[in-house]
């Protein structure tokens, strides 16, 4: 029986792409942190998909050879509304309110946004290009990914977005990179901060004066009072920094694990759990095997801690 050969290179494409995906791995990493233990079930959820999606297209394409090409039809059918749902469902999940923000406010692109005797937070510029896919290369846990030109421009776009405000962080007595705080969309009601810095730089006091540093200014800018932060329930120094610097607990929210993969997460690493992770969940008032596979949430309020200071 003669094969539709247009059937035959769409399905043979897809399978070659999902047979890759499948194959590639990422490098073994010793720190088996909470953000890395995340990363790697939902890995493995994304990979049983992959799976189940392989072996349909490989049945579809067997019917087809048989030429039941309505049997055939009804797989492929049944894994586009599949996916199509999947991703409807995803999209619905990550909608949240939105509002028009004026960034002509803030100093332009290489300008100075506000500095002190340690640190200079200058807005981004496009020759730092390279120093911050360094830096979000050393923190990724996805670092395979870094790979692909396409991923690396991509990300680089999302840091000169105009729905973003960057900084980078330079020390103030040699003029190095240290790394970079930024608000991470300025369209959310609810402005998320992020802060990364190159290692070198780290336990050092910079954290600390450039985010009070930031968050002063932009609130003193845009009359902002809020700020959130979200940190992983293991990463104990941006929490100790967090206490430092005023702010409060604010919940806990979903990062990269949902519904069943999330509570699965749970089930699976129960072992991580330690005295200092049960500190954490009293301080956020849960029990330990609940926080378990979420961030937490931290919330500034510039009117209780600082003073705001002159444009």
């Amino acid at each position: 029986m003669r094969r539709s050969s247009f059937f035959r290179t769409r399905a043979d494409i897809l399978l070659g792409y999902i047979r890759n995906t499948i194959d590639e791995k990422e490098p073994l990493i010793s720190d088996i942190s909470m953000k890395i233990a995340r990363e790697n079930h939902r890995k493995e959820c994304e990979q049983a998909l992959y799976k189940d999606v392989l072996a349909q297209l490989e049945d579809a394409i067997a019917l087809k050879d048989l030429g039941k090409n309505e049997d055939a039809d009804a797989i492929v059918n049944g894994l586009k509304a599949k996916l199509e749902n999947m991703i409807h469902e995803e999209a619905r999940k990550n909608t949240c309110p939105v509002r028009e923000f004026d960034r002509t406010i803030f100093p332009d692109y290489g300008e100075v946004l506000s500095e002190n005797d340690k640190v200079i937070l200058r807005v981004i510029k496009p020759t730092e290009k390279d120093d911050y896919l360094s830096v979000s290369y050393d923190y990724s846990c996805m670092k395979s990914a870094f790979k692909e030109e396409k991923f690396k421009e991509e990300l680089w776009n999302d840091f000169i977005s105009e729905n973003a405000f960057v900084c980078t962080i330079i020390d103030s007595a040699t003029g190095s990179y240290v790394g970079y705080c930024s608000i991470k969309d300025l369209r959310k009601v609810d402005w998320e901060i992020a802060i990364e810095l190159k290692s070198e730089w780290c336990h050092k006091g910079y954290g600390t004066e450039a985010l009070s540093l930031f968050m002063k200014k932009i609130a003193s800018i845009t009359g902002n009072r809020f700020f959130r932060v979200r940190v992983d329930i293991d990463n104990y120094a941006s929490q100790a920094l967090m206490r430092k610097l005023g702010a409060y607990p604010n919940g806990v929210s979903e990062f990269l694990l949902k519904g069943e993969e999330l509570e699965r997460f749970k089930k699976e690493n129960i072992d991580l759990i330690d005295d200092k992770i049960r500190a954490v969940a009293d301080e956020f008032c849960m029990d330990p095997e609940d926080i378990l596979g979420l961030v937490l949430e931290y919330r500034f309020d510039m009117l209780d801690n600082f003073q705001p200071i002159n444009k």
